[in-house]
């Protein structure tokens, strides 16, 4: 599977069409895809990072981080059991051990806080899916003071990834609205004092993630704003529709 997938031209024009406007390309599930076919999808396609979307065994989840680390590649999943809860996310984090995890938990209910707390311990996350702005105030919330944590400890913000999804299979006609709704407030919080200190201490921004964007990416042309996240199936990349550059910021 992952060799017939490599050859296809489609695919690899449709990564670097996503770069060129800003958005860092993910791969969204990839069933019977191992770490040797994630590694080669790396190498030949530039796509380097990996999100699941249900649980994996820890072991699995190591092996794959193992294969993309040494290009850089980031692994995102969620810790088995309750996805609101810390100590189910730092159980994963022990368990996996591995620098490029990234621990997805729930934007809503304890997640945020939860989130914080792994990011003021060294851990990437991804917060999601989100509901929409409320959801996201939460989010950015948690994100802030997890960073905040992390300075007091002295550690290297550079090194923290983090991530907001939105699930935009679920929304229908209401995706792209959200969205932009989302892209606007990510763009005032960067202008925040809050962040500014952080950035002068070595802190990166995190992405707006859009995932669930179905085997045809219908809706991503809508989508596409600098400094953002796509999940994609392997389908998706394939047949990526034609972009027309930045439509999240104000015309």
């Amino acid at each position: 599977m992952g060799a017939a997938f490599v050859e296809e031209p489609g695919a690899a024009d449709a990564v670097r069409r996503l770069v060129a406007e800003g958005v860092t390309p993910w791969l969204e599930g990839v069933p019977g895809v191992g770490p040797a076919g994630m590694r080669e999808f790396a190498n030949r396609l530039g796509v380097r990072n990996l999100l699941y979307g249900t649980q994996r065994r820890p072991a699995a989840i190591g092996a794959v981080c193992d294969a993309l680390g040494p290009v850089g590649g980031l692994v995102a999943a969620p810790p088995l059991g309750d996805g609101t809860s810390y100590e189910a996310a730092r159980a994963l984090v022990e368990a996996v051990d591995r620098p490029n995890l990234i621990v997805v938990l729930s934007a809503s209910g304890e997640g945020p806080a939860a989130g914080a707390r792994l990011l003021g311990e060294g851990t990437g996350v991804c917060f999601g899916p989100m509901t929409g702005p409320r959801t996201y105030e939460g989010v950015l919330g948690a994100w802030l003071g997890g960073l905040e944590r992390a300075r007091e400890r002295g550690l290297d913000l550079a090194a923290l990834p983090a991530f907001a999804s939105l699930c935009v299979g679920e929304l229908g006609p209401l995706a792209v609205p959200t969205a932009r709704l989302l892209y606007a407030r990510y763009d005032r919080a960067l202008g925040g004092m809050r962040w500014r200190a952080l950035a002068a201490a070595g802190a990166r921004p995190h992405r707006l993630m859009w995932t669930a964007l179905g085997d045809r990416a219908e809706d991503l042309p809508g989508l596409i704003g600098w400094g953002t996240s796509a999940a994609l199936t392997l389908r998706a990349l394939q047949s990526l529709p034609a972009l027309r550059g930045d439509t999240l910021s104000p015309s």
